[in-house]
């Protein structure tokens, strides 16, 4: 274990991360998140009562006193792995979307396909009632396997955008390299360096370790492709791991036949480029290819397509006009971001500021929380 004196990888808060020792980091976001004049008893009791405040808000009761002020919108949801604990998987649970589903449908939401939602904005046509749109991205088996029968279960529309390398079975993911890195070492310290700063990492447990991860994975999305690769081997010899030379069962993809059997279920596709870079991070030629390409791979493999891409990581920082442009020239009507919002219908229509950056919402599992967004109340 590395002393005090060493510095550490940490702040996962900001947009630039600092080098401060790692136990240090853990009390000061804590201190961070209860800094206030107020005292101990208030603070404490302070997301309490928003839980509470939020939970009546969010009420049958809450909601029909609020409906004058709640515009009519549509919420999209992204979401990524769903939870198979035989395969250390953790994601979303299948039974709490059971349960978010049947809240929709008992309280006539409009489960509404990507598709109806693209056309409405392409007519300007409005919303007769609030809907909720899911999609899911990159494509992972855990879709085919635990939440393609949830949504068929539901009559509910749900489009998954691939990464059409990954599902060709040609692409283990940079991000699932540095998890499985983390996961599989024995050791809880090492010294790492990335773009040129060099990094003590050191944890304790599950938690700890998974947070380390995380911060690696979003330092490393801030280099080059090859730089990148280069770094994930290094960190797999510091950390005295052997990387499998086949892509683990927790990390697979879809096949394309799984992708034709989720089709028949319901499920549509959209691309989500060839192998997941950064597009604004490449040059124009590579981010062409990759959009256009992906587009050509998805409509080869099946009929159950919607035009409309969706940017990898998909922040505001991560694609600009130029990718825009590529997703119109290679024949899509609209692109998705992660930038979150919802697209709101007003008498006129639908309104939305640009069709090739629709804004997403990060699916929550909270009900509080997601009745909020869906309601409109958090737009």
């Amino acid at each position: 274990m590395c002393g005090e004196s060493t510095k550490h990888l940490s702040d996962v808060s900001g947009a630039s991360f600092r080098t401060v020792p790692y136990r240090a980091l853990s009390i000061s976001l804590g201190s961070l998140e209860g800094s206030s004049r107020e005292s101990p008893a208030i603070t404490r009791a302070s997301p309490i009562l928003k839980s509470l405040l939020l939970s009546a808000v969010t009420s049958d009761v809450g909601l029909a006193v609020l409906a004058p002020f709640r515009r009519r919108c549509a919420s999209i949801f992204f979401l990524h792995r769903f939870a198979a604990p035989d395969f250390g998987v953790g994601g979303h649970d299948p039974a709490i979307l059971r349960g978010h589903l049947e809240y929709l449908r008992a309280r006539r939401y409009r489960l509404m396909s990507l598709s109806d939602l693209v056309e409405h904005v392409e007519q300007n046509k409005r919303l007769e009632q609030h809907a909720v749109v899911f999609t899911v991205d990159d494509g992972y088996a855990d879709f085919a396997d635990i939440a393609s029968p949830v949504f068929a279960a539901y009559d509910c529309p749900v489009t998954v955008f691939l990464i059409t390398d990954f599902v060709s079975g040609r692409l283990w993911n940079w991000w699932d390299k540095v998890d499985w890195v983390f996961r599989e070492s024995k050791r809880d310290a090492s010294n790492f360096e990335i773009a040129g700063e060099n990094l003590g990492l050191h944890w304790k447990g599950v938690v700890e370790r998974d947070l380390v991860s995380e911060v690696v994975i979003e330092r490393l999305k801030q280099v080059p492709d090859a730089v990148k690769e280069e770094r994930i081997l290094a960190l797999a010899r510091a950390l005295e791991v052997d990387l499998p030379e086949r892509v683990p069962s927790r990390d697979r993809a879809m096949t394309w036949d799984q992708v034709r059997q989720c089709a028949r279920k319901g499920a549509t596709f959209g691309p989500h480029t060839v192998t997941h870079p950064i597009l604004s991070r490449v040059d124009a030629r590579r981010a062409h290819a990759e959009i256009a390409q992906s587009w050509r791979a998805l409509t080869a493999e099946t009929g159950a397509f919607v035009p409309v891409f969706c940017y990898p990581n998909g922040t505001a920082a991560d694609f600009s006009a130029r990718e825009q442009r590529s997703v119109e020239s290679a024949g899509m009507k609209a692109a998705l971001s992660t930038i979150p919002g919802s697209v709101i219908s007003t008498p006129s229509g639908m309104k939305v500021v640009n069709r090739f950056s629709i804004p997403r919402f990060s699916y929550v599992e909270d009900k509080p929380e997601f009745v909020r967004i869906v309601s409109g109340l958090e737009r």
